[in-house]
């Protein structure tokens, strides 16, 4: 971890070799955050453009290295959203490729869940996909999730509760159809 954070802080004063190493070190998981909130691969690679031209002109700004991570998650997701708002892409939705349910043999069952889940979440707006990709997809636990997105721990908690009860109510709306 001392590798990174001496990384950020040379990339701080100007060295473009080290920003470099870091764009090196965050592309995927850049991308795949990128990837899981606006679904087309050519915007993600925008979007992942965009966050790290912002991360290089902001970087001045970050006053601790050490938080790098949740800073340029944060970037990232706000170029993403931001991509999203100016394309007017608002039926993104997060892709579960990694996350498919137990496959059946005949694999029907599978996909009518994946396809629903899809529908679903593309009900939810950028920022509650946002939480949600942050959240299941990456992984994070809320304090990481609450600090790439830039908000307080319990507006987090709040947001993710008031998501997970939408899309609730969503499935057993569409349980009858």
């Amino acid at each position: 971890m001392s590798l990174k954070r001496d990384l950020v802080t040379a990339a701080r004063n100007g060295d473009r070799d080290a920003f470099a190493s870091l764009v090196r070190y965050e592309s995927q998981e850049a991308y795949r955050l990128s990837l899981a909130i606006l679904r087309d691969p050519a915007e993600a690679e925008d979007a992942v453009q965009e966050a790290f031209i912002r991360a290089w002109t902001e970087l001045p700004t970050l006053r601790d290295p050490q938080r790098w991570l949740p800073w340029f998650r944060r970037v990232t997701v706000n170029s993403a959203l931001e991509l999203n708002r100016r394309r007017g892409n608002g039926h993104a939705s997060i892709s579960l490729d990694e996350h498919e349910p137990e496959a059946h043999p005949d694999g029907s069952a599978g996909l009518a869940l994946r396809d629903q889940i899809q529908r679903l979440v593309g009900c939810l707006g950028p920022s509650d996909r946002a939480l949600l990709v942050l959240r299941f997809g990456l992984d994070l636990e809320l304090p990481d999730v609450a600090a790439a997105l830039g908000i307080p721990l319990g507006t987090a908690k709040s947001r993710l509760h008031r998501a997970l009860a939408r899309l609730r109510a969503q499935m057993e709306a569409t349980d009858g159809d």
